[in-house]
């Protein structure tokens, strides 16, 4: 008998039973972040009208929005080299999972802005701590598969949870018509987030040894071996400085937020339902934005941040009801392509081994960033709308040239 045709049909099932197993472990880890993200993107919806009401200026929600990202950003930079270095990325992820979900409900009890900014950098802090873990354990887990749908898969259901709980705050919000109330309704799913935890850990254990150990990508090995010797790479720093400059001039939706409050052009319950649509969007992106970039890598990122970046002007520049609801669509598409496409990215560019360190630099970088550009635009909102439109459009455009410039030194490195 022929030995190639005796070995072929092993050969596939072994591939199928990998894409399976990897199949399983992010759907499980995605339902993590649905439940997850129905508890901080719930409250996060509403943060910037809760915030007005409690007598914070936009400059006072902008510079809040921006420490809290800044805190979580910077803890990344410890626990992800902490977690590689001891290989205990799990402690890291119960942790901060526990710390983010427990301070979100504790908001509708905060009796004023400063306390509410106290919990929501307490809640960056533990996503902080429990990031650069989950997304090094879910690069083993996409080994089976295509990072880039892996990836893409998991924020698909990120956002799933993320249109979830702003929907069921916006429907809180008609019945109650109370902030409070509507944020004490969050408790629910954060221990459902805590359960599916124990679940996916559970079950990753018995998994991820079907995986082997992580391989390199096609064509990454001559780049490791280069990282290996001389650290993290020139690509890997032009990359994240091209996502820095893209962090700085997105605005955070609750300053979104306060501005259409502020202008009264949509009811309070419809706030959220804006902030809903957008993360709809997102999870749409991810998916294709995943499989574009296995198959074009960097370069399928630019239209999208091209499309984000005109998000601004849409929102602040013209106060109308539609090109709002298409400046929103065009702020999903950008986070859509952030939140999946840029991870998927990383875990290509670095080793396994160097994941967690290479996350935490990468998240501190986004974060410092996104904190200057929060606190930058907030200043410059209470000023001005057409100031934040004109200096966030400009400062994501910035980021094209860096993100071609890396996809270049990329190709040369694996030449």
């Amino acid at each position: 008998m022929d030995p190639g045709h005796s070995r072929e049909p092993f050969l596939s099932k072994s591939k199928n039973s990998s894409y399976s197993t990897s199949l399983q472990l992010v759907i499980l880890f995605g339902l993590v972040s649905l439940a997850a993200d129905m508890t901080y993107e719930g409250a996060r919806s509403i943060l910037g009208p809760f915030l007005s009401t409690l007598g914070a200026t936009g400059s006072a929600i902008g510079f809040i929005a921006g420490l809290g990202e800044l805190t979580g950003y910077v803890v990344r930079v410890f626990a992800g080299s902490v977690g590689d270095k001891t290989k205990g990325h799990w402690g890291f992820v119960f942790v901060g999972y526990l710390i983010n979900q427990i301070a979100v409900p504790i908001l509708a009890f905060a009796r004023n802005w400063p306390q509410v900014a106290f919990l929501i950098v307490l809640e960056r802090l533990g996503k902080g701590i429990r990031s650069p873990s989950r997304d090094v354990l879910l690069s083993h887990a996409t080994e089976g598969m295509g990072k880039g749908i892996g990836f893409g898969i998991h924020e698909a259901l990120d956002q799933l949870g993320a249109m979830i709980g702003p929907l069921l705050i916006s429907l809180a919000m008609i019945y109650w018509k109370s902030y409070r109330r509507a944020l004490v309704l969050l408790v629910i799913p954060a221990f459902i987030a805590l359960l599916f935890l124990f679940i996916t850990h559970k079950r990753y254990k018995k998994a991820i040894s079907s995986l082997g150990d992580p391989k390199e990508e096609p064509g990454q090995q001559a780049e490791s071996l280069s990282n290996k010797k001389e650290g993290l790479g020139k690509g890997f720093w032009v990359y994240v400085t091209a996502l820095g400059f893209i962090a700085m001039g997105y605005v955070d939706f609750p300053l979104i937020a306060y501005h259409l409050g502020k202008l009264n052009l949509f009811n309070e319950h419809e706030i959220p339902l804006l902030y809903t649509l957008a993360m709809g969007i997102d999870a749409v992106v991810a998916l294709v934005a995943g499989r574009l970039f296995d198959k074009s890598g960097i370069g399928s990122m630019i239209w999208p941040i091209i499309l984000g970046s005109l998000s601004s002007p849409l929102i602040f520049i013209f106060p109308i009801q539609t090109l709002t609801l298409i400046g929103m669509i065009f702020w999903g598409i950008g986070l859509g392509v952030q939140e999946s496409v840029v991870r998927a990215a990383l875990a290509t560019i670095v080793p396994f081994e160097m994941r967690g360190k290479a996350f935490g630099i990468y998240y501190f970088i986004f974060g410092l960033f996104w904190f200057l550009g929060s606190f930058i635009l907030g200043y410059l909102y209470d000023h001005s709308g057409l100031y934040v439109a004109v200096c966030s459009f400009f400062l994501q455009i910035i980021s094209i040239p860096l993100l071609e410039n890396c996809q270049k030194k990329i190709k040369e490195q694996r030449a």
